[in-house]
Parts: structure tokens; sequence; C-alpha cells
């Protein structure tokens, strides 16, 4: 190559080099930025809730090894009382029930009991006070918590106060639902058909089995016996973010009632943070079937 030739190159280089510097100031200027816009910055240090709900859904938390215990209490007298069972109670002369019936009380009736006492077997009485009546009803047909009633089709059945009925078009399908839970109390189905598919709340984990507890043989309505199976369902943390702090623990139990009547199939399903809750047995004493 000539002289004259490699004079010529020279501004080509020299313009070639200032292109290349100019063009670095920037590149590198986005990669720097790219990297540390990436890089997960530390974040202060804070208290780590180790019963936080879990981030990968859907989730349980472990069942807990131990039952709640379910305390009972009677209340001093005097106190209100309101008839439970759907055929009423009689109300007697006395604290047996071979004395003289004085009255019969429908359900729902409420009254004062002032007084209490057992008979010969051993079942307590209540000495109860309705304006300016009185006589003794058999404990066991009248409960201590205000009752309201519901109804559906082919059923009826009485309530606690707190609990009410969610709004339904399907007339084979009823919640029951305590104010303030995401659970429902109660799923209570029934079909005129030979065959009934159990609907369970969504808020279970459906792909994980009940782990089962115990089965009783239990009276509804005329139906004698009728098996209760008791066991342990798993929410889905994902969908009860608090789960960890219910009583049941994120695993409450499932008292599913199944009832064959001459016309009707009916489903049960209750859901308590216990496994023999005294409120499934106050509603299923209250329960009138066609």
């Amino acid at each position: 190559m000539g002289m004259r030739s490699a004079l010529r190159l020279i501004p080509l280089m020299v313009i070639g080099a200032v292109a290349a510097f100019l063009l670095a100031g920037p590149l590198t200027s986005f990669y720097k930025t790219h990297a540390v816009a990436s890089r997960p910055q530390p974040s202060p240090s804070s208290t780590v809730d180790p019963h936080a709900s879990p981030t990968t859904c859907p989730a349980s938390l472990p069942m807990p090894s131990a039952k709640p215990s379910v305390a009972s209490s009677t209340p001093a007298l005097p106190f209100p009382v309101w008839v439970n069972d759907p055929l009423g109670v009689n109300l007697r002369s006395a604290a047996s029930a071979s004395s003289a019936r004085l009255a019969t009380l429908t359900q729902g009736t409420q009254a004062t009991a002032d007084g209490r006492a057992p008979d010969a077997s051993g079942i307590t009485w209540y000495h109860v006070t309705l304006g300016t009546q009185g006589g003794w009803v058999r404990s066991d047909f009248v409960v201590t918590t205000a009752l309201h009633a519901a109804s559906g089709s082919g059923w009826s059945l009485m309530l606690p106060q707190g609990y009410q009925l969610a709004p339904s078009s399907n007339a084979t399908l009823t919640t029951v639902a305590k104010t303030g839970d995401d659970l429902p109390f109660l799923v209570l189905q029934n079909t005129t058909s030979d065959t009934l598919t159990v609907q369970l709340p969504g808020l279970l984990r459906p792909e994980i089995a009940p782990v089962a507890d115990h089965t009783a043989t239990i009276a509804v309505w005329s139906v004698n016996p009728v098996t209760e199976q008791v066991s342990r369902v798993a929410l889905d943390t994902c969908k009860v973010t608090s789960a960890w702090a219910r009583p049941d623990q994120g695993w409450p139990f499932m008292t599913a009632v199944y009832v064959h009547t001459k016309g009707r199939n009916y489903q049960f399903s209750f859901f308590t943070a216990e496994p023999n809750s005294p409120l499934v047995k106050q509603v299923l004493d209250s329960v009138a079937l066609s």
C-alpha cells in the first residue's frame, strides 16, 4: 500500500474510534442499569409470623394432634328456655313422665326455668313458668339459646340466634351460616330421586380425603337408626387466609348424616370446631321431615 493510500485511511480510523467511544458510554450505562434493576434488593428485617398462610395454592395446615375440648356449663336459675322438639313438650304437674299433663308447649315456645330436679331414672327436669302457668318439662326437650324457625322442601328445623339461611335459588340445596364465619355451619341437601351427590363448600381441599374421627348411631325425626359420621376436613388456606387462627386450626370437624324417608333423601353436612358439637345435636333434635 502506498503512502498516499495510508494517509487516506487515517481520517476513517479516527472517525471509527470516535464513534466507538461515543457508543461505549450509553451501552455501558444500559447494562449496568439493567443489572442493578434485576438484582434483589435487601429488605428491612421484620418478625416472621410462624402461622402465616402459605403462598403456594392450594395449601393446608398440618392437622392438629389434639382435639379441642367442649366446655359445658349450666346457667344459674332462673334462665330462659325454648322448646326444641318438633312434636312439642308436655308440661306436667311434677318432674315425672307419669304425672298429670297440664299442657303441650309447641316448638319454639319460650319459658323461664326457675327450678330443676331429677326424676327416678336420673333425667333432669326444669320447672318452668309461662305467664301465670307453671309446670315441669324434660330438660332434653328444651334449649337455653334463642331459636328461630327455618324450613325448605320437605324439612323444617330450629336455628340458634346468629345462624341464618343463605340466599339460594336451588330448592334442593340449603346453606346455613353463622354471622361472621366464612365456612358454612350446615349444608343441607334433599332430593326425591334415588341418588344424591354430596356437595361440600368450596373452601375445603377436595383432593385431601377426610380423616375419620368416629361414628355414632342416632335418631333423626322418626327415622331410627341413622348413622352419624364425624371426620376432619382440610380448609384451603389460600381461600381462608386466617385458617390458622380459627378454633378448628384449619381442620374443622364435618358431621355427616344421611336420612332416607319414604318420599325423600336428605344429607346433613355440619362443620364445627368440636367433634361432638352440642349445637349439631340441638339442630338435629329439632328436625321435622316429610
